[in-house]
Order: C-alpha cells, then sequence, then structure tokens
C-alpha cells in the first residue's frame, strides 16, 4: 500500500486519478491481460470404427494457460461447444447433450503463482495477473513483494509499542521497522505508550526527553531518530544579513511620529524592557495552546518620558495572517482586545505597569493556558491572563530600596503543585478561589540576606537546582535559598500553629548558603555581595585551573555573578569563590550571557558595560592566543594594537591545530581556546543592559546581539566583529534583545526594543520606536524555539508550550546528546535544512464534469517537506504555462491586469509531511485565450530557501482531461454543543464528480488538521453517492476533547480510498467553535 498519511496534509498521491506526480525513477508497467490464453481447439472427429472410444469434446480455458488440445472426436461425432462464446468468467461444458457456458471456479482454473483468482459479480471467476515490481501496480491495501501483490502485514505509518521501542509501519505496509527507544534523562517519564490502536508514542515535555535526532511537538516525540540526511555547510553570517520583518511603534521622534502606528493607545509606545515570546493563543482551533500555534510578543510601553510608571501592557502576534498586529493592551481600567476599534479612550495615568520592569509569562496553575506576570508601579506585581484580563494585583510586597526595575521569573520551587514567582529574594505562592476559579495570592516568603540580585536596577534572580535535591533554590546576588519545608499537614501558612518557630510558618525563605559568610569580606566585599546571576557550568573538574582539553567541565554548576565591575564564580553547592576578577570597565555591568561564543566547546560569559561590551574567556591565553587588551573601536580597522592570534588554518581534528587551539569541526577551523575581547559601546545612563548570544548561521560559533543607547549590533563572537549595525536607540535599562521563532517558520529571529523619548544618544535619536523584529530574508538562520519567557530565561526553566516544568530539568546537564549550558540564549542547530518538492500536480474543471474540461482550470498541487526542518509559512507557489508549440511559455495569470497566478503557505510543513495546494486559472487571463497544453508548478520559485536539494523545486503536468470519477466534497455547517459530551456539526457531502462514490469515509478533527489538528472521529457514507448528489448528516463527535474551545474540521477520504478528479476540494471547517464538558 502506497502511504496516504492524510489527505490535504501529507498525502502520498503516485498514481491516483488526475494526478500527474513526480515520485522517483520507477516506470510504470502495464498490468497483463486480465484473462488467460484461449482454450485448446475442439479435437477433430475420430474416424468410425467399431468399439472405439472417442475422445472428449476440448474444453475453452478463459483466464488461464492455454488449455489442452482435445482428443479425438467420440464415436465419429463433432463437438457440440465449438463456437459456442462464453463470458470470460465461464467455459462450455455439454450437458444433457447441450452446449452451454458454466462459470469458472478458482479451483478449476487453477491460476498460475504470478496470478489471482478473482470471483465476478456473475458469480464465475477470472485469472489476474499480479505480477509487480513496485507498490505502484498494487491496491492501496497492499505491496509488491518483489513479485507479486499482497495484502498489508499493517496499515502504512502505524506505531506501536514492544517494550520501550516504538515500531512504525512501513509507507508500503510491508512490515514494521524500528524507529528508537524511549526513554527521558531528565524527570519526565517518557515510556512507550500505546495511545489507541495504531497510534503510539514516546511521551515528552520538551526535546529533552526524546531520543536523539527528535523533537517534542505537542507531547510526542517526532522525526525518524535517525542522523539527519539533508543538511547544509554553514554560510557565512555577512552573507544572511538580517532584515527588519515587524515594526510596531512609531516612525522617529517628537509627536507624532513617536506614536504608534495603526495600534490602540499610540500614545504610549517608548519601549524600554526585555520583551517576551510565548503563545498567548489558539491559532489552529485545537483548543490547545501551544508551539503548534503562533507565537506572540509582549511587551510594555509608556507615555512621555516616565519610564518606570503607567506601563501599557501589550501583545503583538509574531506570525500567522496577523503577523505584527496588536493582539491585546491592557492599561489599567482600559483594556483593548483584537477586533475593538483602534480609538478606544484611555489615559495613561491609569495604566498599572512598571514599564521599565521585566515581567514574565508561563502556565502557573498548570491549566494549559498561560498567565503574564508583571510588576507594578507600586511595588508589587499583577496578573493577566492569556487574552490580558486582570487575573489580581497585589501591591506593596517589596521595599523601593533595592527594586528599581524588577524581573518576574516563574519557576517551580518545591516540585509540587503550581509554580510559584519570585522577585529578588521574595517568593510567591498561589492558589485559586473556589468561587471564581481564578488565582489568588496564597503566601509570600522572604529571604533574610543582604543582596537580592540588584545593580542599580533590578533585582533579576534565578532559579535553579544548585544542590541536587528535590527542590529548586533561588539565587539573589551572592546568597543562595531553597523553598522551606512544611511541617506536617501544612500546606499554607495559614495552617501554622501560632508560636512555631520553623521558616515556612514565618514565611522565611531558608539561606543555603551567603558567599560573604563562607568567604569572608576579604573576597566578598560589600561592593561586590550583590549583582547578576546566570547558573552554568563553567569549570573543570579542578575548579582552580582553567577550563580546557586537559580540564573539561565538570557536570557541576557554578553561580556567575557580575557584581559592580567584578567577575565572580562561586561553586553553586557550596558557595565556595572560585574565580574574582577586576573586569576593569567601571562600575556595573550587565546581566551575563553564556554560550560557546568561539566554537571551542567551552562556555564563555558576555557582559556590557558603560563603555564596554566584553566577551570573557576563561580560558588561559597562549603564544598563538593572546589576550587582547584593548577595546576594539567600530571607526577603526584592524587589530587596533592588540596582538595578532594565530590558532592555525582548517582541521579536521584538534592536532591540526597550533597549540593553545583546538579544531571547530563544525566550520571545519581552528579557534583559539582563548578568544577574549572588548568593544566600546555607548551606555551613559543605565550601565546595565544585557544582551543575547545565538548561532544564527550554524557554524558552532555563537554570534552576539546587543542593543546600546544608539546602535543594534550583532559581533562576531570569536572575533568581536562588527557583522551587522542598525540604528536603534535607547535610554537602557536592563532590557536584552531576545532570539526565538517568533512565526513558526522553522528560523530564528530577533526581537528588541527601542525609544526615541530621552536625548542619550550621541547621534540622535529620530529613528523608530516600540518593538522590532528582525529575520533572515532567505530563511538560512538556523531554527530556535519558540519561547523567551522571562528575562533570566535559560531553555529548561519553560516548555515551549509555555508551560512551567514541575520538575526543572538542570540546564547544564545533558540530555540524550543534547547539551544547552547556556543562559539567556536558545539552544543551537547545525546543518539541518528542508527539501521543498512538488510531488504532484491535479488538474479539472470546476464548471465540468469529471473527465471534461472548460476555459478554467482549478489546479491542486502537493508541496513536500523531503528535508529535516520545517519550512514556511510564507514560501510562494508560481504557476506558469506552455501552449502549443512552444508558444508562449510564461506566467499563468491570476487576472486581465497579468498578476501572475501564485499561492502561499500559511502553515509550516514539518519534515515528511506535505499539503495540498489548490488555485483557480481562467484562460481568457493569457494571451492565447485558451488553456495552455502543460502546466508548471515551482515551489519556492523565487528561490528564498536555502534546501538542500533544489533541483526537485518544480514539475510540469499536460493539461489533459482526467478520467471519468467522483468528486468528493465535505461541507460543514453549524457545531452544537446540544448533545455534550459528544457535540454535533451539520455535514453534507457532495459528489461533484461523474461517477458515483461509495464507502466514503469523513474525518473529524479538532483544529486544522494542515496545523496539528487531532483526529477525534470517523463517519462511513456506504453509497453509492451518484453524481450530482449529495448527504447530509449530524454526527454526534465522540472523542471531543473536554473543556477545550475547538473549531471542528472534516476531511473526506483522508486515505485517498477514492480516486477523485480533484482531491483539493475534500476539507472544510465548521461555522462555529464549541465547548464541551470541563477539562
Amino acid at each position: 500500500m502506497r502511504k496516504s498519511k492524510i489527505s490535504l496534509v501529507g498525502l502520498g498521491i503516485c498514481g491516483v486519478l488526475g494526478w500527474v506526480t513526480g515520485c522517483g525513477d520507477g516506470t510504470t508497467q502495464t498490468p497483463g491481460s486480465t484473462s488467460g490464453g484461449a482454450g485448446g481447439s475442439a479435437g477433430e472427429a475420430g474416424m468410425a470404427g467399431s468399439g472405439g472410444m472417442g475422445g472428449d469434446a476440448g474444453n475453452i480455458f478463459v483466464g488461464g494457460s492455454g488449455g489442452t488440445g482435445g482428443s479425438g472426436g467420440g464415436g465419429g461425432s463433432g463437438d457440440i461447444c465449438a463456437g459456442v462464446a462464453c463470458n470470460p468468467d465461464q467455459h462450455c461444458e455439454v450437458q444433457g447433450g447441450v452446449a452451454t457456458c458454466v462459470n469458472n471456479t478458482c479451483q478449476w482454473l487453477m491460476c498460475s503463482g504470478t496470478e489471482i483468482c478473482e470471483t465476478t459479480p456473475g458469480g464465475g471467476a477470472i485469472c489476474k495477473d499480479n505480477s509487480c515490481t513496485m507498490d505502484i501496480q498494487c491496491a492501496t491495501n497492499q505491496y509488491c513483494n518483489g513479485t507479486v501483490c499482497v495484502n498489508d502485514i499493517c496499515a502504512p505509518g502505524a506505531t506501536t509499542c514492544i517494550g520501550e521501542v516504538l515500531y512504525e509501519c512501513n509507507a508500503n505496509g510491508g512490515g514494521q521497522v524500528e524507529q528508537y527507544t524511549c526513554g527521558s534523562t531528565s524527570y519526565f517519564p517518557s515510556m512507550c505508550t500505546n495511545e489507541s490502536p495504531g497510534h503510539s508514542i514516546c511521551p515528552c515535555e520538551d526535546d529533552w526527553d526524546c531520543p536523539s535526532n527528535t523533537v517534542c511537538e505537542a507531547g510526542e516525540c517526532t522525526g525518524t531518530g535517525k542522523a539527519p540526511t539533508c543538511t547544509l555547510p554553514a554560510v557565512p553570517f555577512s552573507q544572511v544579513l538580517p532584515t527588519k520583518e515587524i515594526q510596531w511603534g512609531g516612525t522617529g521622534s517628537g509627536s507624532p511620529a513617536n506614536n504608534a502606528v495603526n495600534a490602540p493607545f499610540p500614545v504610549s509606545a517608548q519601549v524600554s524592557m526585555t520583551p517576551l515570546v510565548a503563545n498567548l493563543d489558539d491559532d489552529n482551533g485545537d483548543g490547545l495552546i501551544n508551539e503548534l500555534d503562533f507565537a506572540e510578543i509582549i511587551f510594555m510601553t509608556y507615555c512621555g518620558t516616565d519610564a518606570a510608571t503607567n506601563g501599557i501592557v501589550r501583545a503583538i502576534h509574531g506570525g500567522g495572517p496577523n503577523k505584527g498586529k496588536d493582539y491585546f493592551a491592557f492599561a489599567g481600567p482600559a483594556v483593548w482586545h483584537e477586533g475593538d476599534p483602534l480609538n478606544m479612550a484611555y489615559t495613561c495615568a491609569n495604566a498599572i505597569g512598571n514599564s521599565t520592569a521585566s515581567p514574565a509569562v508561563g502556565d502557573i496553575d498548570g491549566d494549559g493556558v498561560p498567565e503574564i506576570v508583571v510588576p507594578s508601579e507600586i511595588l508589587g506585581f499583577f496578573i493577566l491572563d492569556n487574552q490580558g484580563n486582570q487575573i489580581m494585583r497585589a501591591d506593596n510586597q517589596w521595599l523601593s530600596g533595592g527594586h528599581n526595575g524588577p524581573a518576574i521569573s516563574i519557576a517551580n520551587l518545591d516540585g509540587k503543585g503550581f509554580a510559584e514567582v519570585v522577585v529578588g529574594k521574595h517568593a510567591f505562592t498561589f492558589d485559586k478561589d473556589m468561587a471564581t476559579g481564578k488565582l489568588v495570592l496564597l503566601d509570600k516568603f522572604s529571604g533574610t540576606g543582604v543582596p537580592n540580585g540588584t545593580s542599580t536596577l533590578g533585582p533579576i534572580s534565578c532559579v535553579a537546582n544548585l544542590v541536587g535535591d528535590s527542590g529548586q533554590e533561588i539565587i539573589a546576588g551572592t546568597t543562595v535559598y531553597t523553598f522551606p519545608t512544611p511541617p506536617a499537614g501544612v500546606t499554607k501558612r495559614a495552617d501554622c500553629m501560632a508560636g512555631d518557630p520553623s521558616d515556612f510558618c514565618n514565611g522565611r525563605l531558608t539561606m543555603v548558603w551567603d558567599g560573604q559568610t563562607v568567604n569572608g569580606t576579604v573576597k566578598v566585599p560589600n561592593a561586590q555581595r550583590d549583582g547578576y546571576c546566570a547558573i552554568v557550568d563553567m569549570l573543570g573538574t579542578d575548579q582552580s585551573m582553567a577550563p580546557g582539553p586537559q580540564n573539561p567541565l565538570d557536570g557541576k554548576p557554578e553561580v556567575v555573578l557580575i557584581s559592580n565591575g567584578y567577575l565572580a564564580i562561586y561553586n553553586g553547592e557550596t558557595g565556595v569563590q572560585q574565580r574574582f576578577i577586576n573586569l576593569n570597565a567601571g562600575t556595573n555591568g550587565g546581566a551575563p550571557n553564556v554560550d560557546d561564543f568561539d566554537g571551542d566547546g567551552f562556555p564563555e560569559i558576555g557582559t556590557a558595560f558603560g563603555l564596554r561590551y566584553m566577551m570573557i574567556d576563561l580560558q588561559d591565553p597562549s603564544m598563538n592566543c593572546p589576550a587582547w587588551p584593548t577595546a576594539f573601536n567600530d571607526s577603526m580597522m584592524g587589530n587596533q594594537g592588540n596582538p595578532v592570534r594565530s590558532p592555525g588554518a582548517t582541521c579536521t581534528q584538534d592536532a591540526d591545530c597550533n597549540a593553545g587551539a583546538v579544531c571547530n569541526k563544525i566550520k571545519a577551523e581552528c579557534t583559539c581556546l582563548h578568544n577574549g575581547w572588548m568593544r566600546v559601546t555607548e551606555d551613559d545612563s543605565s550601565r546595565v543592559t544585557s544582551s543575547s548570544v545565538f548561532d544564527f548561521n550554524g557554524d558552532g560559533a555563537a554570534e552576539v546581539i546587543y542593543n546600546d543607547e544608539c546602535w543594534f549590533r550583532i559581533y562576531d563572537g570569536t572575533t568581536s566583529q562588527v557583522l551587522f549595525k542598525g540604528n536603534s536607540p535607547s535610554r537602557t535599562r536592563t532590557e536584552n534583545p531576545v532570539v526565538a521563532d517568533v512565526d513558526n517558520d522553522g528560523n530564528a529571529e530577533i526581537v528588541l526594543c527601542s525609544n526615541n523619548d530621552a536625548s542619550t544618544c550621541s547621534v540622535g535619536i529620530n529613528h523608530p520606536n516600540g518593538i522590532a523584529v528582525w529575520g533572515d530574508a532567505s530563511d538560512t538562520w538556523v531554527s530556535a524555539r519558540r519561547m523567551w519567557n522571562q528575562h533570566a530565561y535559560h531553555v529548561t526553566n519553560v516548555l515551549e508550550s509555555g508551560a512551567i516544568p514541575v520538575k526543572e530539568p538542570e540546564s547544564w546537564k545533558p540530555y540524550n546528546g543534547r547539551q544547552y549550558n547556556t543562559y539567556r540564549s536558545n539552544p543551537r542547530a547545525y546543518g539541518v535544512a528542508p527539501d521543498l518538492r512538488v510531488s504532484a500536480i491535479q488538474v479539472s474543471s470546476p464548471d465540468a464534469a469529471c473527465g471534461q474540461l472548460s476555459k478554467k482550470l482549478d489546479i491542486t498541487v502537493e508541496i513536500r517537506n523531503d528535508g529535516d526542518e520545517r519550512v514556511g509559512p510564507g514560501v510562494v507557489i508560481a504557476f506558469y504555462g506552455e501552449w502549443a508549440g512552444g508558444m508562449p511559455n510564461e506566467a499563468l495569470y491570476a487576472d486581465n491586469m497579468q498578476t501572475p497566478l501564485t499561492t502561499t503557505l500559511s502553515t509550516n510543513i514539518d519534515p515528511g509531511d506535505s499539503i495540498l495546494l489548490t488555485v483557480s486559472y481562467d484562460s481568457a487571463n493569457n494571451s492565447p485565450g485558451v488553456l495552455p497544453a502543460t502546466v508548471r508548478a515551482v515551489v519556492d520559485d523565487t528561490n528564498v530557501q536555502r534546501e538542500c536539494n533544489e533541483d526537485n523545486n518544480e514539475l510540469v503536468a499536460p493539461v489533459m482531461p482526467g478520467e471519468v470519477g467522483p468528486d468528493l466534497r465535505v461541507d460543514l455547517g453549524l457545531a452544537s454543543d446540544g448533545s455534550c459530551p459528544m457535540p454535533t456539526v451539520l455535514t453534507t457531502v457532495y459528489n461533484d464528480g461523474s461517477a458515483p462514490a461509495s464507502n466514503i469515509v469523513v474525518r473529524y478533527y479538532a483544529g486544522d488538521p494542515n496545523a496539528g489538528g487531532t483526529a477525534i472521529h470517523e463517519e462511513t457514507i456506504a453509497g453509492p453517492l451518484d453524481p450530482g448528489q449529495s448527504i447530509m448528516l449530524n454526527p454526534q463527535i465522540s472523542k471531543f476533547p473536554p473543556g477545550l474551545l475547538v473549531l471542528l474540521y472534516a476531511i473526506v477520504d483522508q486515505a485517498n480510498v477514492i480516486a477523485e478528479c480533484n482531491d483539493g476540494n475534500n476539507k472544510d471547517e465548521a461555522d462555529n467553535k464549541i465547548t464541551c464538558g470541563i477539562n
């Protein structure tokens, strides 16, 4: 059987009625005749004789081997069957002296080994050729075993568990093959699970729970488990420079240019905080909010020049049909929702956010819907739901000192129940109001130490399991706390007995270690007790030595602090200080980034000061790789007084490189172990801005993204070379650009803020304010997570779905071959690429019966992704025609204005999947005025996508009437919740074709099957449904997901069992969304 994953979503259509396919190099063989050779001639009459026995008359064999000639005629008489014409499923016999046509039987026929006996409607039988060399020659429920067609052993694509091993049925149904072994090395128990017949999975929370070469999508590990085959070498970043994809906000400085364009509450457009990326709404209609949807970008804006009050919380769409447009805006009592008038009244003074602080987003209560936690202007915070409606507010939760622009973190500190909110050295717990179902503040716990994770602005604390126990610790400067253990039977402070001395009952976080207490005031002076943190594995087994090939990382966490001009590193478990380095760049310093900047296999640290951005490399300098003591200036060329580094040239192993260098095998170039550098920047205001790090071009060495008071820059992580520089004014606070896949196209984007209300930039501020999204126009940048949920982001702290892990995996540990060990950076992807292919074209006329053509065409194409990386949306498919005689050969036009006929992917296509797209064409739009002789479809016509195979992007098909056949179409009307938990949806199935159809399967989905919707019900129409007929159904949907707002979809003949003349009209969606029951 040929695998048909989903009609309209992943359809295998080689050999289907009306399709011209690109299915490989095999040639289709003409099947043999349905009947065998003619039977033998009747025997001649025997000579007269006495007593001699004449032979019986010869039989005529139909459908088998040639008949054996008869013996001599009996007694001199002739054969009375001679000349009798029987049907192919019959043969002639003499019955009562009369020649009679008798039905063949399979036993009588004795078909050969390459034939099958097939009974006929008349009750007879024939021998039919069953030989084959390819699966395409077999019926849809069979495969070719190399000689003959045999019944499928299993359903193509069906999966099953054998122990912890996941097996999948081959695409042709010919047997099962091992995919991979389930098993997570994190805390989530990923055991092979039989979800339903034919659907078994390795469940997962995120990628780290899945086997190598697979990914976690909506709770299931997907992929082949095999090393990718669709790969490309890294491209120099200079060839893939960023272009702006979204600009939200004003166009310049001064009113009205600094008002947000086409946005609600437009006067508030200045942004001076770290933007967030997370999915807030359900885009595919399945009722779930997860990574299958398009992300939103969440940020705060302020009016005028007051960057710390009256913050309006906003969200805009990162992708989809409303990319870059507003989703909601919360301005206190005035809340704008998508669809409301843009001129809704508001007052800036009524907004309540601390607009320079850092919110966080995540699913606190585990109900599948994220919340947004926002610092308020009155020393506390408030929580919004995913639509921007206020859930709760808690003001006056901390003192003003040390809380000038706090950052929120969301984490499950005790490994159970709801997640907690962390601000500096404070932790807040939550419960749900039984009457309203809304979150309410339950308890507050505070640390007793002096540090709280601040440096003029903040605090920005970290959360990690430093000591290896069952919970997580809060890192606030040089002090580490853990969540207190409650007395037996106590779940909230209100349950405590009066006078209970425990930390829990007194609202105290339990101190794990204090850096000054452990190390003394000489090593930890008061001026360096506080600072901004990152938690990574920075040091080797010998922590006093530089990490490197001879002292590899030990797999244990260190606390990295940028502490008032110093870099301090502490043993995460004990608090013993391992490094205390004066960076000689002035006071303050921004929150650190940690990643492998230079591709040497070891992490480096990035931080920003008032006049410097610096990359700190803990590997020792060497003769070939000396230190660079002078900060590079953008206005000067060359090494600017810094010594030359000589790591070596090309390489395949470390031995190919000079002493003090190693081989970056991805790039095949030697790189120094020590590559520290500094760059002159301009940040005379806060001096505590942060940055982000990401390896955009997949060459093994990260790029640095940093925005100071004037410029948005991208630095080469190894050399500090300025790879890109664009105007982006900012007064600077603690903000940093973030990197995420905001539009779900399989490529990373950069999201950054800007403001032009204060004249801090030396080169002027007359540039756009607000939010900008930058991406690579060629879609060459590697993939990234669709998530960046808080300032102290470190990958494993949040799932791509927005859920907060109950037990967070330690981000510095390896998981199933994946290594994160970064802070304020997203995971890397190397070399994998998509491979788009036009695999089939089908033409039909919407105003003519199947088997006929008019002057109009519906052209349906199947676009496949045979690569190893998801692609789209936004990929363009173009159509061309060639008329008789080759003149003309030109683009098909969509109208009489000669607009080229194209269609665009609106969803992504994951590896191995496909999608059907249909365009309508009128021959009057091209000068010949008649249909072309051939049509040619080209995916990625302008060669925007970088693919591993660029030679299979087009297919040519003749424009010819197809065969007479059915054309099924489904139409969904209103869905009704009146019969919940099994709602109904009005369904009409039409046959617009020219032949009847029977056994028609209608499959229903929760959400768009093109975008990850889930199959939940099937109906079968026995038929026959004749041409021009329709049938109405009102099925009860048997597996409707409870408690979710769902848009139902249906596909008719999903498995493509019925050969139709138009497969592009087999899907529809209901007129409305419905909810059934409580989840």
